[in-house]
């Protein structure tokens, strides 16, 4: 059986913990002279320990410290919004009091990268000990510590949420190595010639030497040379592609082959979506943001997603749609007309929405529901679960073609299966490398298979083995 139990996706409020996710975002800053913060830090028991959290004399270098049980994360955040300096500082906030100063929707920065030694770094511990936190650099932002013990919840306990003084510290001492985003640049185009609205049966994947490399219609393989980061994935459209180099930055590639870094920073372990020159990313502030590739004109929404996990964008440069899971674990979207819209409908954590646009001017979501179902958002808003299980961390694909649709996705068997509005499903009984998701665009549809090789599929054909190997945990775009 493929379907699953289902639970109730239901609608509520946002909550200021943080679920788990598995993206990071880490900094280092030495410092010296370091002391411990006071109350609650110390004192607060979290799972059986006290988490420690310790700042520098000579800047605003801070890093946690517990005692933790294997299995467990133990994050040290950090805001993205700053303390203004006329502010106190050298004073500890609790969520409430920061969201008054930032604004309700305020986001932060986690980093998960944990310590028994300072020599090796696990992203969990691997058994029980006391660990420390990355060093990150405080200056005018609240860092807080949170552990998440996922045998008993998936949301993370942070120190301080009901306390005053907060768990949320915020120092004043500047230092030069403070991180921010890439703010944007230059409005130079990354597209100076629009490609026309046909559809390109251009394909681009990460190949298993790190490198882009994209197919054309006529199936020849191009290996541009240009490295990508780690565990994310190119998208297309029309001939166009986005992806995160391994620099970290957003690089776009032209029709005719020509690369551009837009110097747009990302956030690691997420992808960009690209429709119609329109892209959609997740910043390395963990903000959504969408850029014009025939303007370069780039705009931060000011949406925060939820970590690990990348928008989806459907439409063009003149009218555009973006699907997203916020950071409050519900499925989102954003139209270029201004509204944004929380669906109410829960998503897996760490799974991503697709979205198609339909000749009549509507939009589809395809994703992953909190049950582990698949779930379709109509245009008028209602939702439908399709009773059919996903494979734990992979996310579906949707193509629209007129008012019809198609999903493809990784069944919870390990299978490629298809989804249409006709209500057919097909289990192909092709199977899929664990940990990676499949992208359809018309009829032909290319995954990674469970050999690691690029396939692609057209209609009921068969399937074909492109014999290129994929990095391991990467999905190929069409």
């Amino acid at each position: 059986m493929l379907a699953v139990t289902a639970a109730v996706v239901g609608v509520a409020s946002p909550a200021f913990a943080e679920p788990h996710a598995d993206a990071k975002y880490c900094d280092n800053n030495d410092g010296i002279y370091y002391k411990s913060v006071g109350y609650p830090y110390g004192s607060q028991e979290i799972y059986g320990t006290k988490p420690e959290l310790r700042t520098a004399g000579n800047n605003a270098s801070a890093y946690g410290r517990a005692y933790l049980k294997a299995g467990d994360y133990f994050s040290i955040d950090r805001t993205n919004d700053k303390v203004p300096p006329s502010d106190p500082h050298y004073k500890q906030y609790t969520t409430s009091e920061l969201a008054a100063k930032f604004g309700g929707d305020f986001t932060w920065h986690y980093c998960e990268k944990i310590t028994p030694d300072g020599f090796v770094e696990y992203d969990r511990a691997p058994f029980d000990g006391w660990y420390n936190t990355r060093l990150i650099d405080g200056a005018h932002r609240g860092i807080r510590l949170c552990i998440t013990r996922p045998s008993v919840s998936d949301k993370a306990v942070c120190v301080g949420e009901n306390t005053s003084p907060g768990g949320w510290y915020v120092d004043n001492d500047d230092d030069s190595n403070d991180w921010f985003y890439i703010a944007p640049g230059s409005t130079t185009p990354d597209e100076p010639d629009p490609p026309s609205t046909s559809t390109s049966s251009l394909v681009a994947f990460q190949a298993n030497t790190g490198f882009l490399f994209t197919r054309d219609a006529n199936g020849a393989m191009v290996d541009t040379r240009y490295g990508m980061m780690r565990g994310t994935s190119p998208a297309t459209s029309n001939g166009q592609v986005a992806f995160q180099a391994n620099t970290g930055f957003l690089f776009t590639r032209a029709t005719n082959g020509a690369m551009h870094d837009t110097q747009l920073g990302m956030m690691a372990g997420t992808s960009p979506s690209i429709s119609g020159g329109q892209i959609a990313f997740q910043a390395n502030t963990s903000l959504l943001f969408t850029r014009n590739m025939s303007t370069g004109k780039t705009v931060d929404l000011r949406l925060g997603l939820m970590a690990g996990t990348s928008p989806s964008i459907a439409g063009d440069t003149g009218s555009w749609r973006i699907a997203f899971q916020a950071n409050d674990g519900f499925l989102y979207y954003r139209d270029s007309g201004g509204a944004t819209v929380n669906t109410g409908f829960g998503m897996m954590r760490g799974t991503s929405p697709s979205i198609a646009k339909l000749s009549n001017g509507g939009y589809v979501i395809a994703f992953q529901a909190n049950t582990g179902l698949l779930w379709i958002l109509n245009s008028n808003g209602t939702g439908t679960d399709l009773r059919l299980g996903l494979m734990t961390d992979t996310s579906p694909a949707i193509s629209a073609s007129g008012t019809s649709w198609t999903i493809a996705f990784q069944a919870n068997t390990g299978f490629l299966f298809t989804r249409n509005s006709a209500g057919s499903t097909v289990d192909t009984r092709y199977g899929m490398m664990a940990h990676t998701s499949p992208s359809v665009r018309g009829s032909r549809i290319v995954f990674q298979a469970n050999d690691g090789f690029l396939y692609y599929r057209d209609g009921s054909s068969a399937a074909v083995n492109t014999a290129y190997g994929m990095m391991a945990g990467t999905n190929p775009a069409a």
